[in-house]
């Protein structure tokens, strides 16, 4: 199923550094945000979006310094807005306070959006 153009362009990816495996990521998002509400092992449902946790395929920390060392971070997580009723504003907010989830726990972490600039 494709998104409209709005949910499209509000969606983001915020790729990590986190020796920490994707079900522990996934419980600091839970833990961090009290409205959020676990779906899968690996996804919740947190402001109208579907957060996922994935494995980066193409991860090698061996790449991951430098300015596009985000690319092999070992997790990507991805937010997508479940309707069109989300505001750019909104997801400039969550995507900030997500990205220090993982930086509060001693990662790294680099927003990817159309609305990156604003983060």
């Amino acid at each position: 199923m494709r998104c409209s153009p709005v949910v499209d362009s509000l969606q983001f990816l915020i790729m990590v550094d986190s020796a920490l495996r994707r079900a522990d990521l996934l419980a600091l998002v839970l833990h961090r945000f009290p409205d959020a509400i676990a779906m899968t092992e690996n996804s919740c449902d947190l402001r109208a979006n579907w957060v996922e946790v994935w494995a980066n395929e193409e991860a090698d920390a061996t790449r991951s310094d430098g300015p596009d060392g985000y690319r092999y971070y070992p997790w990507r997580l991805e937010a997508t807005p479940m309707h069109g009723r989300v505001t750019r504003d909104e997801q400039v907010a969550l995507a900030r306070k997500l990205r220090d989830v993982f930086v509060d726990a001693g990662g790294r972490a680099s927003i990817r959006a159309d609305f990156e600039v604003r983060v």
